[in-house]
């Protein structure tokens, strides 16, 4: 029996200074709204170096005390394929890119993304595993659609 799965590998980093979140907000690039930095594992990287990477293109910021946070990931209904974000947290240093190719980049307070309305699909749930209160989360899709995110 096979257990080889296509996987897709994603990372997402929370990158705080002081009680401030760096947001990025995105439009027409594929997962729109106000989001974290992140992106793609390139080959030969770790889940760690990639996320200290996209940290860096997206924003401007090295970031430091990087911390693993839990992890998202979503089981097609009927094939094989996976698609998986692995989170992290982590200190930001240096000036913040007022935007790139992936958007505008703001600090904002921690309390203002939580309570703000045009966040990315599933940002909402994904602060669970950022600040500490869930550590996965898991859906199904389809080409139907996307089941809400849940805890496991």
């Amino acid at each position: 029996m096979d257990r080889t799965k296509r996987t897709e590998l994603t990372v997402m980093v929370m990158v705080t200074r002081g009680g401030m979140v760096a947001v990025q907000e995105r439009a027409g690039r594929g997962w729109d709204g106000l989001i974290f930095p992140g992106g793609h594992v390139e080959q030969g990287e770790s889940f760690a170096d990639a996320a200290r990477r996209e940290v860096r293109e997206e924003t401007g910021l090295e970031v430091k005390g990087l911390t693993f946070c839990g992890v998202v990931h979503w089981a097609q209904r009927r094939t094989d394929e996976r698609y998986l974000a692995v989170l992290f947290r982590g200190e930001g240093e240096g000036e913040l890119l007022p935007a790139t190719r992936e958007g505008r980049n703001v600090w904002m307070p921690l309390a203002a993304y939580r309570a703000a309305s045009g966040k990315a699909p599933g940002m909402d749930e994904y602060l669970a595993c950022f600040t500490g209160e869930a550590a996965e989360l898991f859906a199904l899709y389809d080409e139907a659609g996307t089941d809400r995110l849940t805890r496991q």
